[in-house]
């Protein structure tokens, strides 16, 4: 279980380091990233399993993540981060950045959740 988080977290790392090279220092990283930085660094057709799209995906399995430990302590349903597969996360990532270039990626979230499904809820003890 430790082993695809500490995977996962280097690949992060590395992917937003490469892709904020030239962003002022205040703007590094996913929540700063433009997706035209995204789309000049990337193809639709890389693997989910490379570095940035890997890096783009896990964030927003994250951000979903967080969302649904409010969700639950709402009592409202949570979005199923598994729903999705990695090829759909990704394709729905560069879909959103490929019509939205002048925009941040992490605006691509709504796209993410619109497409997940929600299931019911149980509050966590």
């Amino acid at each position: 279980m430790k082993r695809p988080l500490v995977v996962g977290l280097i690949a992060l790392s590395a992917a937003t380091s490469a892709l904020a090279e030239t962003e002022p220092q205040y703007t590094m990283g996913i929540t700063g990233l433009k997706c035209e930085k995204l789309l000049s660094a990337t193809k639709e057709t890389d693997s989910p399993k490379s570095p940035v799209p890997m890096a783009m995906i896990a964030w927003m399995e994250g951000y979903v993540s967080a969302m649904n430990f409010a969700l639950n302590q709402q009592g409202q349903p949570r979005y199923d981060i598994v729903s999705m597969t990695p090829h759909e996360y990704w394709a729905t990532i560069y879909g959103f950045c490929t019509r939205n270039p002048h925009k941040q990626v992490m605006e691509g979230i709504p796209d993410i959740m619109g497409r997940l499904k929600r299931e019911g809820f149980q509050l966590l003890k």
